[in-house]
C-alpha cells in the first residue's frame, strides 16, 4: 500500500483554492447587492 503524499497535498490545495474563491465570490456578491440598496436609497433622497 503505497500512498503518494504529493497528489494528496495538490488535492487539498485545489479544494482549498476553490472554497476560497467560493467564499470569496459570495462576498463580493453580497457587498454588490449592498450597493445597489445604497444607491437606489440616494436616489429616492
Amino acid at each position: 500500500m503505497n500512498i503518494d503524499y504529493n497528489l494528496i497535498i495538490v488535492v487539498m490545495l485545489f479544494i482549498i483554492l476553490m472554497s476560497i474563491q467560493f467564499t470569496l465570490n459570495k462576498i463580493y456578491v453580497i457587498l454588490k447587492e449592498l450597493k445597489d440598496i445604497i444607491t437606489l436609497k440616494k436616489t429616492r433622497e
